[in-house]
Order: structure tokens, then C-alpha cells, then sequence
């Protein structure tokens, strides 16, 4: 080779090796940001590109430039403070989309407010559609976010209390052609309007049906008020059994899947307006995973979905193939969900002792705990069906999910799990306790130790310690909601919300709100000074972490989501506060200005 050709290909090799990388040019640049990325390795930026649904790149402004081409579009943050998309760990999306598109009474107790929710709901609906629900007068018993109940007067005469009572003449004038039958939050007393009773063949001249009083006026003819049979002194009275439901089950339709439809798309408009851009859908009905395709075919899909149907639905799974993994980044399967105690509300959660209030009870065990069975590999010893179908589905790598409110719910999954472990043998299981109440000093040491989950739903915090202590004990009550001593003992804190709440309390979508309990661990009206069992917060951006990153990773999806990393999906949340500098007690009242999924965006504010 001659030496003047030699010099010409070593230059041209040179030039190749020393000329700068084009980089991939960027669909869109945020930059002049407060980034808080959720990235150890780098945790503040201020710019971020991204090509197509994926991050290329995270850091500064001046190194965001060489992705800017001539179709990029570029956003000037102007100092906002943006984190990852949110990500809810436990949301019950039929009803929560049910509450948002259809009735909500929860804070309604007068007349005229009773009227304008249902008129709303009916200019909504398509004709002929039931209006049920609502639960009225729940805020009316227990004031929001305060210990001191509402200040009511109560009529000691009056089995069923003396609250807000409608009745079918306040509504009949707009609903003549569509029945609507709604309940109190204690389904102790329902309103039924001429439609609904005339269905359920409730008339002048005919006898109520049986375990059902019927309210009339003088005339014999029913107001619409239905009551169910209760029990005990007005102080305590108990529903003892829900008559008016069954009577009306065999009459109201199912919802169509249009109505299913429009509930979904509520729900998902919601979520894009308080920044979740991923949630756990607990829903067992599984029509819901048809309506997830159908959205995603149609490109309607604005918040990624991880389904959990119950337990002992494992065996179908795993003959479709389902384990941990399966789906794709919209919609993803691979765990199942059981429930093994009650909840506090109603102080049916399972505890090692009695009830302060209630000395006679421990609390339940739910069905899916019976019958015990002999163990296969001890015939001496008994199983509970709860762990022979866990030990199956683990073993079919399909991820556990149990619900625990009370103290021994929580040690004895701590005592299955164990047991799991042995039999099956260690792996990347990432066992979910969900909620993880109320827990032992022992128990939280082992969920540590065994590296669960901690699906825990911040906001409990402050709607249930107004009334924790008067149930449980204070000593009990400092193993409620442990959240620091959770984090601390190895175990992931994840969080979420619980979304929609129980008949007499309201657990928003919102994150905002659980970020707020879990940093100053107060109700939404401050108290206690201090915070309740204040040694339990955890710093702010710990909190951001349970509810993006780590949730991403108890679903076993932290390699695509939960932070914001080159590589990842384009979910972030752009905020009218920064977080990490504004003071806690105002955490509550932040508001997201613009939600992006996949590098899209799905809600921007006014």
C-alpha cells in the first residue's frame, strides 16, 4: 500500500473517531425545569427529550441541545417542578369510575342538594339507565377530616337516626321514565322513586315485602323511603341484614358496556387531572380487561393498568400462560389479589386481642380462609384453602397479593409467607401485604427481613386515626400506618390510594393527598399539632418514591417506568409547587398542570 493512500485512510479514520455523535433528534424538549427524577444515580435535571413514548435523555439544559432538530417541539418549564407520573397501587376502578360518572351523596344531607346531584346524573345517563348508589348523609355522621362527629342532634326514639331522610316527591317531576333507587352510607334506609317502586311491585294497597318497612303517608301511599330491619339501642344500632339490596338485585339491570365505557373514561380523565399515569386495578369483574383492549386498539388509553383478579382465579391464569411479566406497557397481568380480615371501619379487622369498644370480638377471618385442610407435606398439621392456593399460584410464579388490615391478619400472611418460602424456595417474589395496617414490632421486622411489599394507602392515615385509638388502644395504635419503621426494616413502601373509599368515607385518586399523610401525618384540617405518632413520617422524597418508583417495582416494572431515565416511558406530571422545598401542611393543596403519558399529553390545567 502506498504510503500517501495510508495517510489519506488514517485521516479519514481520525475525523470519523473525533467528529461529534448526531445525536437522535427528540420529538420534545422540556427544559428550564426543576426535575426531580426519582434516579439515585441523578436525581435533579433540568431537561429531558424524549422520541416517541421514550426518554432519550435527562440532565442539563445545555446537553438536552443536541437533540433539538428542525420538528422538535420544545417547552420552556420556566422553573416548574416536575416528577414521574404518578403510579396508584390500589384502586377499585369499576366503582371508583361508577362514583365519578354516576351519583355521589356522600356530603349531601338537605333537599336541594339531593335534587341537583340527581338531575346532573340524569341529563348524564342514557334513558331508561338505573341511578343507584349514592350513599347520602355520610358526611352529615362523621365531619371530613375532624375527630368531633358533625354536631347532629340525635332522637333517641329513632332506631335509624336522625338524619337527612328524602323522599320520591323531591325527584318525580324528572325521573318519571327512569327508576333510581339510592341508599344511605349505612344501608339502613334506601329512597326509591315511583319507577323503582312501581318495578318492585311496592303500591297503595299492598303489603311490604317481607324484612322491608315501607314509609306511607296518610293516605297509604309509599314515600319512597325503605327500611332494613336493625338491631341494638340508636347509639350502636347494627344493620342486621340488607333486604332492600336483595329485593332490587333480581330488577336492576347489569350496566351496558356503554355505561361501562363512559365510567372508564371518566375515571382515566380524573387520573390524568391529579397526574397518575399507571394504576393497580382491583376489579374482579373481567369485562374490564375487554374495554382496556378495546381503548388501547382504538388509541383511547390515557393511564397504564396493572390487573389483579382474585385468588382463585390463579388456575385460569397460568392455562392462558399469565405469570409476572405478562401484558404490555398499557395493559399488564401477573398477580392475583385475596383479602384474609375485614377493616377497621366496621372493627371487623383480625387482632391477636379484643376490641377496646368492643371486648367480645377479635375481629373475622375471611371465607377464603376455609376450610382448613391437611397439609400434603404434614398430614398432622392443617391449611387454611387461603394457603394451599397460595402456594400454587407462587409456584406458578404469579404474584401474591393479600389484603391485612388487623395485627394477626398481617402476622399470620408473615407466618405463610415463611412457610411459602420453604416450600417453594427463594425467589424475586415480592409478596404484597396490602395495606399493612396495623403490625407488630415482630412483623415489621420480618417484612423487612423477607423483603415484601408494603402496599400501603398513605391517606388511611388521616381519615382513621380519628377514631383508631377509641377502637384499638393506643399501644396497639402505634402499629398503625409504620411507615418510617416499614422503610427502614428493607421492606418497599409502595403507595396508592384506595380509591373510592368505604360507604362513610371518601380516599381520593388524588396522590397529593397521601403525600400529605404520609409527611406531617395529620387530618386535612391539620390536627394533631405535630402529626399522630409523628416518629412514623417519612421525608418527602421518600414519599415521591413509594408512589412512582417503588410501585413500579412491586409490580415488577421498574425497568420501564417509576423514574425518569433514558430508556424509560415518557410519563411525567408538571406541578404548581416543588415539593422538596414548600412547607409540608400545604402539600395538600398542589395542583398538576399538565399529566404526560407516553410523551403525549393528556390533561393540561384551565
Amino acid at each position: 500500500m502506498k504510503p500517501v493512500f495510508k495517510r489519506c485512510m488514517l485521516t479519514a479514520l481520525l475525523t470519523l473517531l473525533t467528529a461529534p455523535v448526531m445525536a437522535q433528534e427528540a420529538d420534545l424538549v422540556l427544559r428550564n425545569g426543576v426535575i426531580w427524577t426519582v434516579d439515585d444515580g441523578n436525581p435533579r435535571a433540568e431537561a429531558i427529550a424524549s422520541a416517541g413514548d421514550r426518554i432519550l435523555y435527562v440532565g442539563s439544559n445545555s446537553g438536552v441541545e443536541r437533540f433539538i432538530g428542525a420538528d422538535t417541539e420544545v417547552v420552556d418549564l420556566a422553573g416548574k417542578f416536575v416528577t414521574p407520573g404518578f403510579y396508584d397501587n390500589h384502586v377499585h376502578f369499576e366503582s371508583t369510575g361508577r362514583l365519578l360518572y354516576g351519583l355521589n351523596l356522600l356530603d349531601v344531607s338537605d333537599e336541594k342538594s339531593f335534587v341537583a346531584r340527581i338531575r346532573d346524573v340524569d341529563e348524564r345517563y342514557a334513558p331508561g339507565t338505573w341511578i343507584v348508589g349514592g350513599d347520602w348523609s355520610a358526611y352529615e355522621t362523621w365531619a371530613e377530616g375532624d375527630v368531633a362527629e358533625a354536631g347532629r342532634e340525635v332522637n333517641p326514639d329513632d332506631l335509624y337516626g336522625n338524619l337527612f331522610l328524602p323522599n320520591k316527591g323531591m325527584i318525580d317531576g324528572f325521573t318519571r321514565d327512569r327508576p333510581v333507587l339510592v341508599r344511605r352510607f349505612d344501608r339502613k334506609v334506601y329512597m326509591a322513586n315511583s319507577a323503582a317502586l312501581e318495578q318492585a311491585g311496592i303500591r297503595k294497597g299492598t303489603a311490604d315485602p317481607e324484612g322491608i318497612a315501607v314509609e306511607r303517608d296518610d293516605n297509604g301511599e309509599p314515600t319512597g323511603a325503605l327500611f332494613n330491619p336493625v338491631s341494638g339501642a340508636v347509639e350502636s344500632t347494627v344493620l342486621v341484614q340488607d333486604n332492600v339490596r336483595s329485593l332490587f338485585a333480581t330488577i336492576i339491570p347489569a350496566p351496558t358496556r356503554a355505561q361501562r365505557i363512559a365510567e372508564t373514561r371518566e375515571a382515566w380523565k380524573k387520573m390524568a387531572s391529579v397526574g397518575l399515569t399507571s394504576y393497580c386495578d382491583i376489579t374482579s369483574d373481567p369485562i374490564y380487561v375487554d374495554i382496556y383492549r378495546e381503548m388501547r386498539e382504538e388509541d383511547l388509553m390515557t393511564a397504564r393498568v396493572r390487573y389483579r383478579p382474585p385468588l382463585d382465579k390463579w388456575t385460569y391464569m397460568a392455562g392462558l400462560g399469565i405469570q409476572i411479566g405478562f401484558g404490555d406497557e398499557w395493559i399488564r397481568f401477573g398477580a392475583v389479589k385475596a383479602w384474609i380480615d375485614g377493616i377497621m371501619g366496621n372493627s371487623s379487622a383480625r387482632f391477636y386481642e379484643p376490641y377496646t369498644h368492643n371486648p367480645a370480638s377479635r375481629g373475622i377471618w375471611r371465607d377464603i380462609m376455609f376450610p382448613f385442610e391437611r397439609s400434603p407435606d404434614k398430614p398432622e398439621e392443617m391449611q387454611s384453602r387461603l394457603e394451599r392456593l397460595a402456594l400454587e399460584a407462587d409456584a406458578a410464579n404469579i404474584q401474591l397479593t393479600v389484603h391485612a388490615i388487623g395485627d394477626e391478619a398481617n402476622g399470620y400472611l408473615m407466618d405463610m409467607l415463611e412457610r411459602i418460602i420453604a416450600k417453594n424456595g427463594e425467589k424475586d417474589r415480592r409478596f404484597r401485604l396490602v395495606h399493612a395496617q396495623i403490625m407488630t414490632d415482630r412483623d415489621i421486622k420480618r417484612g423487612g427481613e423477607m423483603k415484601i411489599i408494603a402496599e400501603v394507602q398513605p391517606y388511611h392515615t388521616s381519615d382513621d386515626m380519628r377514631w383508631m385509638e377509641e377502637r384499638i388502644g393506643r399501644e396497639r395504635s402505634r402499629g398503625a400506618y409504620a411507615f418510617r419503621r416499614l422503610w427502614d426494616s428493607g421492606a418497599t413502601v409502595s403507595f396508592g390510594s384506595d380509591s373510592p373509599g368505604t360507604n362513610a368515607s371518601r380516599y381520593y385518586l388524588n396522590p397529593m393527598l397521601g403525600l400529605y399523610a404520609a409527611v406531617t401525618r395529620k387530618t386535612l384540617s391539620g390536627q394533631p399539632e405535630g402529626g399522630w405518632f409523628p416518629q412514623e413520617k417519612i421525608t418527602i422524597e421518600q414519599a415521591i418514591k413509594a408512589y412512582t418508583l417503588n410501585t413500579a417495582y412491586a409490580g415488577f416494572e421498574e425497568n420501564i417506568k417509576g423514574s425518569l431515565q433514558a430508556g424509560k416511558l415518557m410519563d411525567f406530571v408538571v406541578l404548581s409547587d416543588n415539593l422538596l422545598t414548600m412547607d409540608p401542611d400545604d402539600i395538600k393543596d398542589v395542583t398538576v398542570l399538565t399529566t404526560v403519558v407516553g410523551g403525549k399529553v393528556v390533561y393540561e390545567a384551565n
